[in-house]
């Protein structure tokens, strides 16, 4: 990895509202404190809250509009000539870092052009996974999306786009291929471009991504402060709120990509005995899905803002369950459950990031199929096997890691621009 002997400053830019309302937000909060504590400066460029926040570094809040359709926690980020030269008068950064895919990467690519800086985006979202269970809205999202990415290519390219490579997007269907390809261009808007699961990696740049263009797989880190708050509670719950119920939980948004529906009538069909289902989360699919469920032991939070209590369902349960099927990317919950000891039930092979035989269950999507992972990880000797497993986090997903990955990256931009010379 390279050295840098100058510390950096870098604004990371953002829709969601911040700091706790989503996953990407949570894996920004991380990457923050970690880059902070690398020394680097770290400025946020976000949405503006009614309450203002009390950080050790820069927020600077930004007019944003939410859209019917949007998830609750998700804004579209105002950009006018005001609003980027206000910033650019203001502020001097070495690099800005996008990490949602529409008004803050569009924001971003402003920003760089008239500062004349590298512009890095991360991907966090498969466009091309919701359409199998959400078809209609999602051909309506590939549409909007895909104005966006080519205005962003006709405006800010900085790389031109290569043929797809069909044989690695050949079992993709027309329209997810057409959702790649707007990802392609989007990445080759930007200097450089980063995503935390090799699968999507491997895809944006079969669509087309340049070879030229600097790429790289950056999986997000577990957050020390998450960490923290499972350690000063691990005991004192163990000790105080012990149980002889089997208790699998879910944290995610209530979507019809998530397949929560599958996880209840799996549930149903495991039927196992003195067990509970804990579904944590709020959305669109809160009311239908409260509606199938109807049963005592199938338990709705909604959704859940604090970490500590988070923190204290993971560590009263005994199983973590995602049932999304090749729509996810590197769900941040995974890296979470995994750091409070809790073993992964799930069904997507492509999912590549934490997951492996000795800390997670992989079974086919069906309700057969999850239903029959439930009643084996029931049995106690198999969950205890797969709780030991759960340790390899803290190497694999060291957020130090990270954060030196994603200053490398910077450095490549930066060097590239002949900003810094060694």
């Amino acid at each position: 990895m390279a050295k840098l002997n100058k510390k950096i400053h870098i604004a990371l830019i953002l829709e969601d509202l911040y700091p706790d309302s989503s996953g990407v937000s949570r894996s920004i909060q991380m990457q923050i404190f970690e880059l902070m504590r690398l020394g680097h400066k770290v400025t946020l460029l976000a949405p503006k809250l009614k309450t203002k926040l009390k950080t050790d570094y820069e927020i600077i809040e930004l007019p944003s509009c939410w859209f019917f359709g949007l998830p609750t926690h998700t804004r579209i980020l105002l950009q006018n000539r005001k609003i980027i030269e206000n910033i650019c008068n203001n502020y001097s950064f070495d690099v800005i870092h996008s990490q949602t895919d529409t008004g803050a990467f569009g924001l971003a690519c402003k920003i760089a052009k008239k500062m004349n800086i590298p512009h890095v985006h991360t991907f966090h979202t498969n466009m091309a996974g919701a359409h199998l269970t959400a078809p209609i809205n999602s051909f309506l999202g590939s549409i909007g999306y895909r104005a966006g990415a080519l205005k962003a290519y006709l405006t800010n390219r900085k790389y031109e786009l290569c043929k797809l490579d069909k044989k690695i997007l050949k079992k993709e269907s027309s329209i997810a291929r057409f959702d790649w390809r707007s990802q392609a261009m989007m990445a080759s808007s930007a200097d450089a471009f980063s995503v935390p699961s090799k699968y999507m990696l491997k895809y944006i740049k079969a669509a087309g991504t340049n070879s030229k263009e600097l790429s790289k797989h950056i999986p997000t880190g577990y957050s020390r402060s998450f960490k923290d708050i499972i350690d000063s509670k691990r005991n004192s719950i163990k000790d105080s709120e012990k149980s002889d119920k089997f208790r699998i939980v879910s944290v995610s948004r209530l979507v019809k990509e998530k397949r929560l529906d599958v996880v209840i009538e799996a549930f149903k069909k495991a039927n196992i005995k003195n067990s509970e289902l804990i579904i944590i989360g709020d959305g669109a699919e809160s009311a239908s899905l409260r509606q199938k469920a109807k049963a005592k032991n199938i338990i709705f939070t909604g959704h859940v803002k604090e970490q500590g209590e988070i923190v204290d369902y993971l560590l009263k349960s005994d199983v973590f369950i995602l049932a999304s099927y090749l729509f996810d990317n590197q769900p941040i919950v995974i890296t979470e459950a995994l750091a409070a000891g809790l073993p992964i039930l799930y069904c997507d092979d492509r999912l590549d990031v934490g997951l492996n035989k000795d800390n997670s269950l992989l079974v086919g999507p069906t309700v057969d199929d999850l239903a029959k992972g439930m009643i084996k990880l029931a049995k106690t000797d198999k969950l205890q096997e797969l709780r030991e497993g759960t340790k390899t986090v803290f190497e694999e997903l060291s957020p130090e890691k990270t954060a030196l990955s994603y200053v490398d990256l910077y450095l490549e931009v930066l060097t590239r621009k002949e900003k810094f010379k060694n």
